[in-house]
């Protein structure tokens, strides 16, 4: 902890500021900005000789600044005095996106022209992602009410219906003009039945197995069972898997399945164009494993990067679960999924895991 110095009042007042955990800066009317604090520095990265000058722009992302939000806090502030606790996002010198809260206050001399305004803000990533978690917890929660409703409402019609065009498909219609779309309704019989058991599994996973699971033999398993579908759609596949990373404590058949749907999610984002997808296993720091799935296809949009775990969330049509599934399946095992992306550079999801000896 840094000590400010207790000299005269302006000087503590200035070490005070200085020293505060906020960022804490002054602008000038034309938005420059006059004043940088160290909680900016370690908040954004910049020192104050760095970006005392720079325009406040700079901090704001590519999003923010297209859809005017600058112009309207400066408008708003001059025209009320202040804004208090507005929810926005900033950017980092790294390239990094934070939540934040801002307050920002203009200030007037005593002939009431505009000098510049002061801000204070402070990140508020960490309560966002803990609000989004308690979200996703309740959605996960109606999403098991309603499913478990649907399941038993519709099962028995629904094997009833299963079984008795599979028996006129196999005894009468074999050859006739409807076998064909007999066909089609039995596969739409089966995928419905399909979606209220991920339904189901959505709200309360199926007990999971957890043994001592290498890794490796995990990505090899999952990349041989959609190599056919990546393939035919051509996609290529390839696997950089570090000998030296040691097994998880996991159920093996769970953690192929985050992996197949991630690999069919990329086989999607890239549709017939084709492209490549990776598969790396790696070490990450003492006790943890990294499994990463990246390919180079289009990317995901940075607005839907906060919402891509969110069940029923899809840009592609699909119904949302997939990603979803895979997140509850990777926290179940004390992980974490992570997701990165620019757009036209592809997308990369980072799944850490626990070694073996770290769970229990």
């Amino acid at each position: 902890m840094t000590n400010a110095p207790v000299t005269a009042d302006g000087t503590l007042i200035a070490s005070i500021l200085d020293l505060s955990a906020d960022a804490i800066l002054t602008v000038g009317p034309d938005e420059r900005i006059l004043s940088w604090n160290r909680g900016a520095t370690e908040m954004f990265g910049w020192t104050a000789d760095e970006i005392v000058g720079r325009h406040f722009a700079i901090l704001l992302p590519e999003e923010e600044l297209t859809r005017g939000e600058l112009d309207w806090i400066h408008r708003t502030t001059a025209a009320q005095g202040s804004i208090r606790d507005h929810e926005t996002r900033r950017k980092a010198k790294d390239g990094r996106i934070l939540e934040v809260s801002l307050t920002r206050t203009a200030v007037f001399d005593d002939a009431g022209r505009l000098v510049g305004f002061s801000a204070i803000l402070r990140d508020i990533s960490e309560r966002k992602r803990l609000a989004e978690q308690m979200l996703m917890a309740e959605r996960l929660a109606t999403a098991g009410q309603v499913a478990t409703g649907v399941a038993h409402e519709i099962g028995a019609p629904l094997t009833a219906i299963a079984v008795a065009v599979d028996h006129m498909l196999r005894t009468r219609c074999i050859q006739c003009a409807g076998a064909e779309e007999m066909r089609v309704l039995l596969s739409q019989t089966d995928r419905i039945a399909k979606l209220a058991r991920r339904l189901v599994n959505l709200a309360k996973p199926a007990g999971l197995i957890f043994s001592s699971t290498p890794v490796n033999e995990v990505a090899t398993q999952a990349a041989r069972l959609v190599q056919t579908q990546l393939r035919h759609h051509g996609v290529r596949l390839s696997l950089d898997l570090a000998p030296e990373v040691p097994p998880v404590r996991g159920d093996e058949a769970q953690l192929q399945q985050v992996l197949i749907n991630l690999l069919l999610n990329a086989q999607q984002a890239m549709g017939d164009r084709g492209g490549t997808v990776r598969i790396v296993t790696r070490l990450a720091g003492p006790g943890a494993v990294e499994i990463v799935v990246a390919d180079d296809g289009p990317g995901i949009a940075e607005s839907d990067l906060p919402h891509l775990f969110t069940p029923f969330f899809s840009r592609a049509g699909g119904t949302g679960l997939g990603l979803a599934l895979a997140a509850q399946i990777v926290k179940a095992h004390g992980g974490s999924i992570e997701a990165e992306s620019r757009p036209a550079q592809g997308a990369t999801f980072t799944i850490r895991l626990p070694a073996a000896g770290r769970v229990g």
